[in-house]
């Protein structure tokens, strides 16, 4: 779903900085994180799994289970319940009929893209800002690669305004975002997460005509996970949906956290994607181009807000070589 955080610490007055020394946090710690904490990413050698199958792994992993057989051997029979069935594989879905509704066949689309996705890697360049209100101030620019290798993520040749940095973009300070490029868009259309859906209009984006659909997700059925500073919700949230209806193809997808509890650091979570056809390998792949994310401390103007760019997508190969 991608991540926002900034990383804050006590100075001697008892108030608080950003590690990022550019990074300046008044009041309130300013910690936030966005992630879809769905598990959208494949083993070694398979195809990513769909979001029923990801969340059922996470069920399995919260209540144990096992489908070891039964024994004659005199003791104890071992006492944890059956695992479930595995679900069906996304791929095996039955293709929508053209008159089927837009809204289906974009869930359809979107299995299908998680299941042919090749890996690929592209350039990110994530643009930090310290926003209030009007006023926008750069505070970093983080650039780094992006690697997707058999559904996962992973970025190498982190830097921050050019510098290398010896830190992983997970452990820098300050704001960052990761996860646009599979986990928002299944997520949104499992079946787990029970999004409900209203057709909100004929719209144009990007030059491309387009059918917007608006819909809430109920927190129970939420797989974001936002942290700031020790706190960790899955709020519900609400938004939109843009659709070729050529295609059925997702052009954006804009998302705003709602019912945020009170005591919560963060009154404000707001996450955007763009999508746009990209050329890996001579086919084309419906990739983000374009994220936004942005979170406001509580009771403050202040906020967060990442511009994210990807760019120069092409395969990614990994050459073996065996012997001298």
């Amino acid at each position: 779903m991608g991540i926002l955080n900034a990383e804050p610490g006590p100075d001697n007055d008892g108030r608080t900085f950003c590690t990022d020394q550019k990074f300046v946090c008044r009041g309130t710690l300013l910690a936030l994180f966005l992630i879809a904490s769905i598990v959208l990413r494949a083993q070694s050698g398979s195809s990513a799994q769909p979001p029923a199958a990801a969340s059922q792994s996470q069920e399995q992993t919260k209540s144990p289970c096992s489908n070891a057989p039964p024994i004659l051997k005199r003791g104890a029979q071992p006492d944890l319940p059956p695992c479930p069935d595995p679900a069906p594989d996304a791929s095996s879905a039955p293709v929508p009929s053209p008159d089927a509704p837009l809204i289906e066949r974009a869930r359809y689309e979107a299995f299908q893209f998680s299941q042919k996705l090749p890996n690929f890697i592209c350039e990110e360049d994530m643009a930090r800002n310290r926003q209030r209100g009007r006023d926008n101030v750069l505070m970093d620019i983080v650039s780094a690669e992006v690697v997707y290798n058999n559904g996962q993520e992973s970025y190498r040749n982190v830097k921050i305004d050019n510098h290398r940095t010896d830190k992983g973009m997970m452990e820098l300070g300050g704001s960052r975002s990761t996860g646009e490029f599979a986990s928002m868009l299944l997520d949104l259309f499992s079946s787990n997460t029970g999004a409900q859906f209203r057709s909100g209009g004929a719209s144009s984006i990007s030059g491309l005509n387009a059918e917007v659909y608006d819909f809430r997700v109920q927190s129970e059925n939420s797989h974001w996970m936002v942290k700031a500073e020790s706190q960790t919700i899955h709020p519900a949230y609400e938004g939109s949906v843009w659709v070729d209806p050529a295609t059925a193809r997702v052009l954006r997808i804009e998302i705003q956290a709602t019912n945020i509890p009170p005591d919560f650091p963060m009154d404000r979570v707001e996450s955007a994607v763009d999508y746009s056809s990209v050329v890996i390998a001579g086919a084309s792949f419906l990739l983000p181009v374009h994220a936004e994310t942005l979170g406001c401390e509580r009771g403050s103007p202040e906020c967060s807000h990442n511009i994210i760019d990807f760019r120069n997508y092409h395969e990614f190969k990994v050459d073996f070589k065996i012997g001298n």
